[in-house]
């Protein structure tokens, strides 16, 4: 025996549905529309009954009605419905009866606007790392096909440019190994293992890693921290990763002879660690985007530096995946502000 679906099921089933859907008859009048569709539109329920689409104030769809109810096709497209800024993608279909005559319509309703701007990062990740392997690799073949025209016979210029070489190999090696850092984070494939970690002796062991850098510039690195910091849930590897962009980002863009201070200090269940450097700073307009992958306040100067464009992008998903936050605060001229939290134990 099969079962038949009374309204009332239909009803239940229609409201449930994430896509809005919108019935019409042979006029264009619309007949039902579920709760998404009410919600969709900013109508209270049954608002959208008896009306067409050209009252609610759509033209577009409008228009797409009209073409099923005459034509009897279906007919596909993507808008964005005023006043909301989400992409819907509209299929509109005809109903028609047993004689294939058309009785009427109905519309669906789905949104895509986070497969739309999937889409344009994809688009643009994939752009930002073509540009970013062809600017060594340009610079590699030229400086070859240099020496294999006879450059080579000279030893001093020989010598300069195999170091250019290996410079711009070396540039292209971190590149490669903060994508697959970032890919990994990203798609969960890197296994976190949150352990109680000491956060001070990770700060020191990093700033003994990177003791070189900082005694070449000259610069005077202060580390403050509160006196009973407690230990917080991190996995150690992706910490240490986390602290030493954060530290190496700060020597950079730190003239010579300037001056780091590292601070940590424990607010309600997080502990917040900043790195203020007194570097340029950046512009209010870019600081919303320093966390992006690629984005470069001083594409040029960042290059020289030997920065991949991925460091700061590889701190935000590595923090936020250990359920702690990133900030940065900034001023020309004055230097910025890094910061990062992690939950306690």
């Amino acid at each position: 025996m099969v079962a038949v679906l009374d309204n009332k099921h239909i009803d239940a089933i229609m409201a449930s549905l994430m896509d809005g859907i919108i019935t019409f008859d042979g006029k264009g009048h619309i007949i039902m529309a579920n709760k998404a569709a009410e919600n969709l539109f900013l109508v209270r329920e049954g608002g959208l009954e008896g009306k067409t689409m050209l009252e609610i104030g759509d033209d577009d769809i409008f228009a797409m009605i009209e073409e099923v109810l005459m034509r009897g096709n279906e007919v596909f497209a993507e808008t964005v419905i005023q006043p909301r800024t989400q992409i819907y993608r509209v299929h509109v279909m005809p109903i028609k009866n047993d004689a294939r005559e058309i009785e009427g319509a109905v519309a669906v309703f789905r949104d895509v606007t986070d497969a739309r701007n999937f889409d344009q990062m994809r688009s643009e990740f994939v752009g930002n790392v073509s540009h970013e392997l062809r600017t060594p690799l340009t610079s590699i073949k030229g400086f070859v096909e240099t020496l294999l025209d006879g450059a080579m016979e000279n030893s001093a210029i020989c010598r300069r440019f195999l170091s250019i070489i290996d410079a711009e190999t070396e540039r292209l090696s971190r590149l490669i190994e903060d994508l697959l850092s970032l890919s990994s984070i990203e798609s969960k494939e890197r296994i976190i293992n949150p352990k109680p970690v000491c956060l001070i002796r990770s700060i020191r062991s990093v700033m003994n890693i990177l003791g070189p850098q900082i005694s070449e510039k000259s610069l005077h690195v202060e580390f403050i921290c509160d006196a009973q910091l407690s230990l917080i849930l991190a996995d150690e590897d992706l910490l240490n990763q986390v602290l030493i962009n954060l530290l190496d980002n700060a020597i950079k863009y730190t003239p010579r002879q300037g001056k780091i201070i590292i601070r940590s200090r424990q607010r309600d269940s997080r502990v917040i660690t900043t790195f203020t450097d007194t570097g340029m700073g950046i512009p209010h307009e870019s600081l919303p985007r320093v966390f992006e992958r690629f984005y470069r306040v001083d594409k040029a100067r960042s290059r020289h530096q030997g920065g991949t464009g991925l460091g700061l992008a590889i701190v935000k998903h590595i923090v936020e995946s250990h359920g702690g936050e990133v900030f940065v605060e900034s001023e020309v001229g004055r230097g910025s502000t890094f910061g990062v939290s992690f939950l306690v134990v």
